[in-house]
């Protein structure tokens, strides 16, 4: 019997962690662009927006500013 109750205790456990990661995982994603003065350097722009906003640093072309690529980091808000 109490074999029984420790396997409902650890199941429980796990469905409760499962769903909890589950919901922080759903959390709201911002974007913004890095430094639009100069072009986008793909290793620079990952590690700035990595260390600066704990995101993801993509180059992208912006139609809004003249030079041809930028960076631009998404993130958790």
């Amino acid at each position: 019997m109490t074999k029984l109750s420790c396997s409902y205790f650890l199941v429980l456990m796990l469905v409760l962690s499962a769903f909890l990661m589950v919901e922080r995982a759903e959390g709201e994603r911002c974007h913004m662009t890095i430094d639009k003065e100069t072009p986008c350097d793909l290793v620079d722009c990952r590690l700035s927006c990595y260390t600066g906003y704990n995101g993801v640093g993509k180059c992208f072309d912006d139609p809004e500013v003249e030079v041809p690529q930028n960076c631009g980091c998404l993130f958790n808000c």
